[in-house]
């Protein structure tokens, strides 16, 4: 059984979505007939729907293009003024997610997680339930007993997943079984790298033998997040600092976020040694000028070259081979 993990990251997923893309491309053969189970967490969530939708990286590549400059269209400016950024971000979230909304129901319709099952493809995507204060997986009914979120639509899952905090506003999702009204925030809050909920749901649900599963998880373009005090702010040199020295909680989540993906590389890791499944975890760097939020041509650009040149890397070639073609 193979399974695709993507991570979060905002619009830094268009470079897992091009380095898989160029391996669709180098391989001629497609991630979305490839993988069995797919799992994703924030932007990871809108591109693991989409493969087990059907549709091809380049295609993902496209959709990331398409709804990138108008979802972020205001982080240039939050970049050039950032006193503008600190007042719209005390009381409001910086961004609208309506333009990510419609470009979601463009892209998947009335598509729901039952019709990924039909159609053969299983789906585990985090979501941070904020009404009831707890975790939520989003799963196709692949197993005993799971039968809670079938009838949910992708775009209403994949717009729930991504809804980071501080960026994207609270996604508010009616139950379609009990008719409940919940809401939901940024699945990083729960795993920003759900490839260990892969792994657990594959030997559990899927009654799957470890020695039978075969692990790719893809990171997105990360920053260095070790303190080094020439490139410190003045006000985040302080020990005793306040929201102003942690960038307004940006920085506290990118270590919760970070930290949490670290640990669960390093369990998985001695899990698949321990237990002879196959596991590989593939993390790209991300250059001065790129952030989560950043969608101008230039990123854009920048974003399809980190991908494309992971992929060209031959020992790469080598690792992941066999998650596309056959023996």
């Amino acid at each position: 059984m193979r399974i695709l993990s993507i991570d979060g990251g905002g619009y830094l997923g268009l470079a897992p979505a091009a380095f898989l893309s160029a391996l669709e491309e180098r391989f001629q053969a497609r991630a979305a007939d490839r993988f069995d189970l797919f799992c994703g967490t924030s932007t990871g969530a809108i591109i693991a729907l989409a493969l087990a939708s059907g549709m091809s990286a380049s295609e993902v590549c496209a959709l990331y293009e398409r709804f990138g400059a108008a979802v972020f269209k205001w982080a240039r400016l939050w970049r050039t003024v950032p006193w503008l950024k600190s007042l719209r971000a005390v009381p409001y979230a910086l961004y609208d997610n309506a333009p990510l909304k419609a470009a979601l129901t463009e892209a998947f319709g009335d598509l729901t997680l039952d019709d990924l099952h039909k159609a053969g493809k299983k789906v585990l995507v985090t979501a941070f339930n904020v009404t009831c204060g707890t975790p939520t997986v989003f799963k196709t009914d692949h197993g005993p007993g799971l039968t809670a979120h079938g009838r949910f639509l992708v775009r209403d899952v994949a717009l729930a997943s991504s809804a980071a905090p501080m960026y994207l506003p609270l996604v508010e999702l009616i139950d379609p079984v009990d008719g409940v009204r919940e809401r939901f925030c940024d699945g990083a809050m729960v795993s920003n790298s759900p490839a260990l909920l892969g792994y657990a749901e594959a030997v559990s649900h899927l009654a799957q033998d470890p020695t039978d599963l075969a692990i790719l998880s893809l990171g997105t373009p990360r920053s260095d997040l070790a303190e080094q005090q020439s490139a410190l702010r003045w006000r985040e040199r302080r020990i005793a600092r306040g929201l102003w020295g942690w960038r307004l909680g940006e920085r506290i989540i990118e270590m919760t976020i970070d930290g949490g993906a670290t640990v669960a590389h390093t369990a998985l890791t001695r899990i698949a040694k321990a237990t002879g499944a196959k596991y590989s975890r593939i993390t790209l760097d991300r250059p001065n000028g790129l952030d989560i939020d950043f969608a101008t041509a230039a990123a854009t650009a920048t974003l399809r070259q980190i991908g494309v040149a992971k992929a060209r890397d031959g020992t790469i070639h080598s690792e992941l081979a066999s998650f596309f073609i056959d023996d």
